[in-house]
């Protein structure tokens, strides 16, 4: 059950949020600052779950995620296009969470909001700005046609669906790998269906929602998580085997802090993923030096 009573709404000027976000945010942006997007989403309730009130602004410089604490104050976290580790969204059913990761003052930190699906477009679109961004700003919005591309043609359809919906807009797709849920013993699933898309600035990892502990046989998987991080933010990758899986660790850093990413895939997927990764890497030296040559 779903008691959401206001949806999202999408402004152009912070004097146009509701009270207590317009005073917090009055606060930190300036004049000089180009605003993109301004999401506000209303505190609503899923089932069991309550999600605090927010606003996501996105301007030409950082982003700035404003939340409403159950004791009414306003918290806000910021950071500039070039401290982001990695974007997550999250939609399962009426249930959205957008998650930044990014480092802050020597050290890794994370922030999430929630929001009803029914605005997911909005968040999509602002991270789509958000993408362009991190690369500086560099090409032009375009959304490519993966509809009939070669490495999307064989894929289960919800991960062929998924990769044409959420890809990033600026990038063209070079390479990608999907692979079935990973199962221990007594058959118990460890994790989800997953995929991975390469293109030519981010690594991007689709995965089904994480299974219940004790999940023994297979259910319907509505939800999704999509993963986006640069490939210049990719210190060193290892996978590691174990029985009846293989571990794959994705160490992703922005100066001297970062975080791990921890993946599951199987067996006979482990070759093809370290193939496309070690590719990454001469990848990143391009973009690295691509990015140089774009200031200057």
């Amino acid at each position: 059950m779903s008691s959401v009573e206001d949806f999202a709404t999408c402004s152009q000027r912070i004097e146009d949020t509701p009270a207590p976000f317009r005073e917090a945010l009055l606060q930190r942006v300036d004049d000089h600052e180009n605003i993109k997007h301004l999401i506000h989403s209303p505190a609503f309730v899923t089932g069991r779950f309550r999600s605090l009130g927010s606003v996501l602004c996105v301007t030409d410089k950082r982003w700035l995620i404003a939340l409403c604490e159950k004791d009414a104050s306003i918290t806000v976290d910021e950071s500039g296009y070039d401290s982001i580790l990695l974007v997550e969204l999250t939609i399962i059913l009426l249930y959205g969470q957008l998650k930044m990761d990014f480092v802050f003052g020597g050290e890794a930190r994370s922030i999430a909001l929630q929001f009803n699906t029914v605005m997911k477009r909005e968040y999509l679109r602002a991270i789509q700005d958000i993408l362009i961004a991190i690369d500086g700003g560099e090409g032009v919005r375009e959304k490519r046609d993966l509809r009939n591309n070669p490495i999307l043609r064989d894929w289960p359809l919800k991960f062929r669906n998924i990769s044409i919906l959420y890809a990033p807009e600026n990038c063209c797709l070079l390479g990608g790998v999907n692979w079935p849920e990973v199962y221990g013993a007594f058959h118990r699933q460890l994790s989800p269906a997953a995929a991975m898309l390469l293109t030519e600035r981010y690594i991007v990892i689709i995965a089904g929602e994480k299974p219940g502990w004790l999940q023994f046989r297979p259910r319907t998987n509505y939800g999704q998580i999509i993963t986006y991080f640069p490939i210049n933010r990719l210190a060193k990758f290892e996978i590691h085997r174990a029985a009846r899986f293989s571990v794959l660790e994705l160490e992703v850093r922005r100066r001297d802090r970062g975080e791990k990413l921890v993946i599951m895939l199987a067996h006979d997927k482990e070759e093809a993923v370290s193939r496309m990764l070690k590719s990454v890497s001469a990848r990143a030296e391009r973009v690295a030096d691509d990015r140089e040559d774009w200031r200057k």
